[in-house]
């Protein structure tokens, strides 16, 4: 079974919201045993919008789209689909209905204009959206399903969940399409790709090679007519991988760096804590975002400005000599904050998140340092000078840096 997904709004267009609607359906897809060629990210053009469905019918089985089902004018999703199967949508007073009531349980009145999402037309299953206004849509038409979600995240998540990937799942038999990543630390694309050399250039299963911030990543994907026998397929290739990579692979599939690392303090009874400079605190949340980490996580100072880091611990003369952003001050972190919240591991990380430079350092420059077990080690990490992407990528590269040291002690 063949899709593609359409993601309407301008607003993608333009930057203002990013669609991670596509990225959390086309991740589910395979699981499904359906076949994903295509996204595609519209603006709120009628004319545009019925052309690009009818150019989806002549070529997928299934179109998803996301969006375009608010109240305004300008949310057409309902309306192209209904030009382009030739039907005449019509108001269901049932709907209707159920809106006014949750109007009602909410407080409000509900606005004229709302009725418009209570629009259907013979060829549509309705698809309920218990977390907002705008039902969904099943349609079906000549041997094509068209699946309208809403583009909010939060409804369109819990509506594929709930509602369209079980229906979807039913009419997908016959084929299941699955896969395995495996995340690697401490090498490049190439020497990965040198260690797995023999097992590229197969078609099924097949392995892909691709560098992502938390490191070089191999994924396994296989098409079998049952999961079972899928897994079978992947069971020989997943063997020959880490016979090969061994200790370099850190996780699999959607494991995180912040959970790996608290799944290995908790195993070992370790506590963690950290000091932070240009990170500004990403990191605490970070891995406070994994259900448990009161159990290993004992805090978090952030030290932005420069005398902070000495009221916190850190020698005012080692600053002084190496420069606020370096090794021995990263490092310097660490052993502070390990000793100050009583941690057994430490982690500090100073760095220039840019746009411009500090005190002759490129943006982009990272240092961080973690203590434990007596020994403290740094690294240093060089990103493009963009101060989001500095303090994501460093928090990753720190939790990594946290997790091959906890290996290494177990050694």
């Amino acid at each position: 079974m063949r899709a593609e997904i359409l993601a309407f709004g301008t607003e993608l267009l333009m930057g203002e919201t990013v669609d991670t609607n596509s990225a959390h359906i086309a991740a589910s897809l395979p699981a499904l045993g359906v076949d994903l060629h295509t996204v595609t990210i519209m603006g709120d053009e009628m004319a545009d919008m019925v052309d690009m469905f009818r150019k989806c019918m002549t070529r997928s089985d299934v179109i998803i789209c996301t969006g375009g089902l608010g109240p305004t004018k300008d949310d057409l999703t309902r309306e192209a689909i209904a030009e382009c199967f030739g039907e005449t949508i019509t108001l269901d007073p049932d709907l209707i209905a159920a809106m006014e009531q949750n109007f009602r349980n909410r407080g409000q009145e509900m606005p004229e204009t709302n009725k418009k999402q209570a629009g259907v037309i013979p060829s549509v299953t309705v698809l309920p959206n218990p977390r907002g206004t705008a039902p969904g849509w099943w349609a079906e038409k000549d041997g094509v399903i068209i699946i309208a979600m809403p583009g909010v995240p939060g409804e369109m998540v819990l509506m594929w969940a709930q509602q369209a990937a079980p229906r979807l799942k039913e009419r997908a038999q016959g084929t299941v399409i699955m896969s395995r990543t495996f995340k690697t630390i401490g090498l490049g694309e190439a020497a990965v790709g040198e260690y797995v050399s023999g097992l590229f250039g197969r078609e099924n299963p097949y392995l892909g090679i691709y560098a992502r911030q938390d490191g070089i990543h191999l994924r396994i994907i296989t098409r079998a007519a049952s999961q079972e026998e899928a897994l079978d397929l992947i069971a020989p290739m997943e063997a020959e991988i880490r016979a090969a990579l061994d200790s370099a692979i850190w996780g699999i599939d959607d494991e995180t760096p912040e959970e790996r690392v608290g799944a290995l303090l908790t195993e070992r009874g370790l506590t963690l804590a950290a000091m932070e400079s240009c990170t500004g605190g990403l990191l605490a949340s970070t891995v406070t975002d994994v259900p448990g980490a009161s159990r290993y996580f004992r805090g978090s100072l952030v030290t932005y400005a420069t005398e902070v880091k000495s009221i916190a611990g850190v020698a005012p003369a080692l600053i002084e000599e190496h420069g606020v952003v370096s090794a021995e001050v990263a490092c310097a972190m660490a052993e502070a904050v390990r000793d100050a919240l009583e941690a057994d591991v430490g982690i500090g990380i100073t760095g220039v998140a840019g746009p411009g430079p500090q005190d002759g350092i490129p943006a982009g420059t990272v240092f961080a340092g973690v203590a434990m077990n007596g020994a403290v080690e740094s690294t240093v990490m060089r990103f493009p000078p963009d101060r989001p992407l500095v303090k994501r990528r460093a928090v990753v590269m720190a939790l990594l840096q946290v997790y091959r040291m906890l290996l290494e002690s177990q050694q």
